[in-house]
């Protein structure tokens, strides 16, 4: 499944200080697997 940057955004932001939430219960919460979430972080972490 594709994920809008909106999506993406929101996620990251969830996960990303000061809000610091669990990768883990954030893809409980919203459906989206973690393998999807982590890769998300990760780039962003090697974009920037």
């Amino acid at each position: 499944m594709k994920y809008s940057n909106s999506v993406k955004e929101s996620v990251l932001r969830k996960i990303l200080p000061p809000n610091n939430e669990k990768v883990r219960s954030i893809s409980t919460e919203l459906g989206i697997p973690y393998s999807t979430i982590t890769t998300w972080l990760y780039k962003d972490r090697t974009d920037n």
